[in-house]
Parts: C-alpha cells; sequence; structure tokens
C-alpha cells in the first residue's frame, strides 16, 4: 500500500505528459525530488498532481537543491514534510529545511544517510542519520 517515486533526472517536459492531460501516475506517499533538487525538474503542475505527503530531496552541499524546486516542493498541498540530504549551500535560510530535517548539515560532517522504512499497511518512517530521530507517517 506505500507509494514511492523516483523518477531519476527527469526533467519538466517529460513530467508534465505523466500528469496532464490525465494523471498516469496518482498521489504517492513519498517523492524522491526529481533531478536531486534541480530547477530544471519539479514542475508546479507534477508535484500538485502527484500529491506527495513527504519529499526527500537527495540533493548535496552544493549540487541542485534549487531554491525554486524547493519551494514548488514545500509548497505542495499535503506535503507533511521535506527533507533534505544536504544543507543547499547556494540557497537561503528560507529555502532549505529546518536541520532537524536534513542529513549533513552546512559545515559539518558529509555522509549521514536519510533511511526509509516501509510497512505492508502504507505507513512508513524516516530516520535522520545525524540526529538518530525518526519519524513516523501513518498509513494514508
Amino acid at each position: 500500500k506505500f507509494r514511492f517515486l523516483d523518477l531519476g533526472d527527469l526533467t519538466k517536459a517529460k513530467e508534465i505528459p505523466l500528469v496532464c492531460p490525465e494523471n498516469l501516475i496518482g498521489a504517492v506517499d513519498l517523492y524522491l525530488v526529481n533531478h536531486h533538487g534541480m530547477n530544471l525538474s519539479n514542475s508546479k503542475a507534477f508535484v500538485d498532481a502527484i500529491h506527495p505527503r513527504v519529499a526527500i530531496m537527495d540533493n548535496g552541499a552544493h549540487k541542485a537543491g534549487s531554491p525554486e524546486a524547493w519551494q514548488t516542493v514545500q509548497a505542495s498541498p499535503g506535503l507533511q514534510d521535506l527533507w533534505m540530504l544536504h544543507t543547499a549551500e547556494g540557497s537561503d535560510a528560507g529555502h532549505n529545511s529546518s536541520d532537524a530535517l536534513i542529513a549533513n548539515l552546512k559545515g559539518g560532517s558529509d555522509g549521514n544517510w536519510l533511511k526509509v522504512v516501509a510497512e505492508r499497511d502504507g505507513s512508513f518512517t524516516v530516520t535522520n542519520a545525524r540526529t538518530g530521530q525518526t519519524r513516523t507517517y501513518p498509513p494514508n
């Protein structure tokens, strides 16, 4: 019952036909943000159509994590949390998630991870290796 979406480096030109004129994907529980959070992916129409409950941006400190992509995902209706692999150092504080949702902080050590465990009933957890904290999301 858990629905996870990972479309790799898909760009906006390829995202739109997946959701318009007909949404071929539907709503997802967890969205691995396209293209590491680059602004050439993650169109508002696409992100809103897949209606993610939770998203993970697998960006680097200096790779992707663009303010435009972050804002689009963060503003998606129904989104509960936007986790990030690194603080996007090329962005401002207003376009980064809270420290609790970031595995590798600016100026900190690199190599911390985010772990997702999904259950048969559709519930799942996300654990931040840096903090040791886990958040649980109930079935939808």
